[in-house]
């Protein structure tokens, strides 16, 4: 079996880490479920030879907006919407967790959101996209 690429040890790790902050840090787990889902369609992208899809060469989408179009690729040439719609999702999670998104009116945290909401769905999307990708 071939050595791991750095980016599925990260994913590997991120999602290592999002479980240990499931219970205290609820917003964190979401986040770092996000960037496990990243570095699985980085790790994807490198065995594909097309990693270089996200580097930043002067172009005016950003690395995020690029993957997502990759994904929404990828998803589509092999039938997998549930791929597209599993890292959707964890991509608008997480800037909910990140940048407040979507809870100024609801005026509470994001680890308050997800303390009381709950962050399993987002390990069941990154399972979604871990079956599809490795």
């Amino acid at each position: 079996m071939p050595n791991p690429s750095i980016y599925q040890k990260q994913a590997e790790f991120n999602e290592q880490t999002a479980k240990a902050a499931q219970a205290g840090f609820p917003d964190w787990a979401v986040t770092m479920c996000f960037y496990a889902a990243l570095h699985w369609v980085n790790d994807y992208a490198f065995r594909q030879g097309d990693i270089g899809n996200f580097e930043n060469d002067g172009d005016v989408d950003s690395p995020h907006k690029r993957r997502r179009m990759y994904v929404k690729k990828i998803a589509k040439q092999n039938k997998w919407n549930d791929l597209e719609e599993s890292y959707e999702l964890l991509y608008r999670v997480s800037m909910t967790a990140r940048y407040l998104e979507g809870l100024e009116k609801q005026n509470c945290t994001a680890r308050e959101h997800y303390a009381k909401n709950g962050v399993q769905f987002c390990f069941e999307y990154l399972e979604t996209i871990k079956k599809r990708l490795i």
